[in-house]
């Protein structure tokens, strides 16, 4: 390339094309000005690429950066996931013994009253057992069978005032002279209060009976009945299916009475029991 004296309008430039045998030789004569002018765009144009090539090089590392971070995050969120499982497992643990250590408690004061027995109480445990697969059946058909025993074990207050008597020896409260064995629990209230079932059950008696006066009997079953006397007023006949909560009778002074009162007893195989330790699973 040659450029040529003058002004940049007069100024001429000669390209020479040589081959690479030098023997063929080809020449251009252009204006400066043209010369100049794609001169300026190869540079703009080298600048761009430069600049695009930079561009690429820092998302390349960004990108990379990035991906690096992503595979970080991705292992501690599967570190967090482990560690969750464990704490899971640690918890469903923790409450499946504390459901055991409930069932234990229920099994024994149920046993206590002499109306569940303790099934499999010994032998070595069964260290090859699938536990995860087998805990939750296992405990399943013991809470079903806990509750369908105890929906026929008369607890709570069939009737809520004063206690006024209690079960064991008590001074005869018509003369105040010599004493007595009282077989229940006597509960103050007013005649027309509500007297309500504790547990499932037949209503074995609806009727007058003697020093009760009118009094019902339930039986709920694996030797307990549940019994209320001085009753003014029956709300079940005999025969009749009564469950917890039931309305049965109002209270009232009939039979041998001082005053308006509920008389509770509680038998096992016909030999009453102290209805106190029935109120609450506390006692």
């Amino acid at each position: 390339m040659q450029f040529n004296p003058g002004t940049m309008k007069d100024r001429f430039t000669t390209i020479f094309i040589v081959s690479n045998d030098n023997r063929d030789t080809d020449f251009y004569t252009v204006h400066t000005k043209h010369v100049e002018r794609f001169r300026k765009y190869i540079t703009a144009a080298a600048a761009s690429l430069t600049a695009i090539l930079l561009t690429c090089l820092i998302l390349f590392i960004l990108i990379a950066t990035a991906r690096n971070e992503i595979g970080s995050l991705n292992q501690k969120i599967y570190t967090l996931k482990n560690d969750l499982k464990l704490l899971d497992s640690l918890e469903i643990k923790k409450k499946v013994e504390n459901i055991e250590n409930n069932i234990n408690d229920i099994n024994k004061y149920l046993y206590e009253r002499g109306v569940f027995k303790y099934e499999n109480a010994g032998g070595p445990a069964d260290q090859s057992a699938n536990t995860d697969a087998n805990i939750y059946g296992f405990y399943q058909d013991k809470t079903d069978l806990i509750l369908k025993s105890i929906k026929n074990v008369p607890i709570g207050f069939p009737h809520t005032g004063e206690f006024k008597s209690y079960f064991g020896y008590r001074a005869n409260p018509f003369s105040g002279r010599g004493s007595e064995f009282h077989k229940g629990l006597d509960i103050k209230g007013n005649v027309g209060d509500p007297v309500k079932c504790t547990a499932s059950g037949i209503v074995e008696k609806a009727e007058y009976d003697g020093g009760y006066g009118k009094c019902i009997v339930i039986n709920h079953g694996n030797g307990l009945k549940s019994v209320f006397g001085h009753l003014s007023e029956f709300k079940v006949n005999q025969g009749d299916k009564v469950n917890a909560g039931d309305l049965i009778g109002l209270v009232g002074s009939t039979g041998r009475s001082t005053g308006p009162h509920l008389h509770y007893e509680i038998r096992y195989r016909e030999e009453s029991i102290d209805p106190q330790y029935f109120l609450n699973l506390k006692n």
